[in-house]
């Protein structure tokens, strides 16, 4: 990954390219997720949001890596907040409206996602460490990674027998909640 980076910053990409990419990525895999109920061939829609999950990961960590080793104007940390919200928000809601799973919740995690972002922003900008204002059980990565990995779960069409709650919507309550824990630990550390 750092290989990676050292590359893209050989080309003179700015970070924000970078976080549009990232952006382009997200909306693709709620798209691919979205299209998993419309389509007769879901398993190959959910491959596609499994490689747009991870290729999303990658655009993360590097303009994580990009940011660290860059000047940036404080500007600059605006103009990428923008891209990452719209990505969360589209992978979320169509991950929402993905087969077997439930809209609403997917709208609820979305926002619940956006608003730990904002506590982050929010704490930074009071001054608090980007440790504290950043920590958390369900960042964005991490949501990514659970998203992933049902993508693979339902490309092999793990049987729905096991559960009463199908495994999108499993998913959808492990990062709903998992976000309502972010908020109320940024919270907590921003305070102190």
């Amino acid at each position: 990954m750092r290989l990676l980076a050292l590359w893209v910053m050989r080309l003179g990409l700015p970070t924000e390219a970078v976080a549009i990419t990232g952006m382009v990525v997200g909306i693709l895999a709620g798209l691919s997720f979205m299209a998993t109920s419309e389509l007769s061939r879901s398993s190959t829609f959910w491959a596609l949001g499994l490689v747009f999950c991870i290729l999303r990961i990658v655009s993360i960590r590097i303009d994580a890596f990009l940011q660290k080793h860059s000047e940036g104007f404080v500007e600059d940390e605006y103009f990428q907040e923008l891209p990452e919200r719209v990505s969360d928000a589209v992978a979320l809601i169509g991950f929402g409206f993905a087969s077997l799973s439930n809209p609403w919740l997917g709208l609820a995690t979305a926002l619940a996602a956006i608003f730990s972002a904002y506590v982050r922003s929010l704490g930074m900008l009071r001054g608090a460490a980007k440790e504290k204002a950043s920590s958390g059980p369900m960042t964005r990565i991490h949501r990514l990674v659970l998203l992933s990995l049902t993508s693979i779960l339902m490309m092999f069409d793990i049987s729905e027998d096991r559960f009463d709650t199908s495994i999108p919507e499993i998913t959808l309550w492990i990062i709903f909640l998992g976000c309502i824990a972010t908020i109320l630990i940024r919270l907590i550390k921003i305070r102190r």
